[in-house]
């Protein structure tokens, strides 16, 4: 499992936009020197790339849908949804119950 996680988090490491936004958000967790931060910082990254894709920030569901379907499907399938769904397409998924992969 371990070793699944390592390798999509080397694959989004790789992509320019996606790497530079998650070195930005272990930077911030680093600075506040514990777990919680780093999820905090994660959780903005991730409403970052949703408010980029549907034009605003996401709603406090929303955005717990979308750090549970990271913990639940892994990063790959979440930046897929991120970079790839139109707006109304997002908001759609996030709604559905999430199918573990």
């Amino acid at each position: 499992m371990t070793m699944v996680e390592d390798m999509e988090e080397g694959l989004l490491r790789r992509t320019p936009i996606i790497g530079e936004m998650i070195l930005e958000a272990e930077q911030k967790a680093e600075q506040k020197g514990q777990k919680q931060g780093r999820e905090e910082a994660i959780a903005e990254l991730l409403g970052r790339l949703f408010a980029r894709r549907v034009g605003r920030r996401p709603t406090t569901e929303e955005e717990r849908a979308i750090v549970e379907r990271a913990r639940a499907l892994g990063p790959g399938e979440v930046e897929d949804a991120l970079l790839d769904l139109d707006g109304d397409a997002l908001i759609r998924w996030l709604a559905e119950p999430a199918r573990r992969s």
